[in-house]
């Protein structure tokens, strides 16, 4: 009995091992763009500069780990948007938050699995 085809299935093997790294990077990369975007399109505006200030950062550069991407809003009150805050001294009055980037993550994080499963489909089936 001879069995065939080990040459073949061991060059694919190779070639996925070396692609999957970048590819892997690059999908990533592209969630975050994603996120980004429909976190500004959840984005309350009055000047815009909230909305303008979403940015996407490479997370390796930050903390070290290759697979990592940073969704962050530097102005100083996005925090309070997000989540909500009190009006002035009054303990009873209070603006509630607007969430935009807790619903952005859970509406990728349905999509990010479905996508997820195209885009390594795709890569094996190379």
């Amino acid at each position: 009995m001879e069995l065939k085809g080990f040459k073949e299935l061991d060059k694919i093997l190779d070639e996925i091992k070396t692609q999957t790294p970048k590819s892997t990077e690059r999908f990533l990369m592209l969630q975050a763009e994603e996120l980004k975007k429909d976190v500004k399109d959840l984005t309350p505006v009055d000047t815009g500069t909230l909305k303008n200030s979403w940015q996407r950062e490479n997370g390796k550069r930050l903390t070290g780990k290759k697979f990592t991407q940073i969704v962050f809003n530097m102005t100083d009150y996005a925090a309070h948007v997000e989540y909500g805050h009190r009006i002035g001294r009054s303990k009873t009055k209070f603006v509630r938050g607007r969430f935009m980037l807790r619903t952005a993550v859970a509406m990728r994080q349905i999509k990010f699995y479905k996508d997820l499963k195209n885009f390594y489909g795709g890569l094996i089936k190379k």
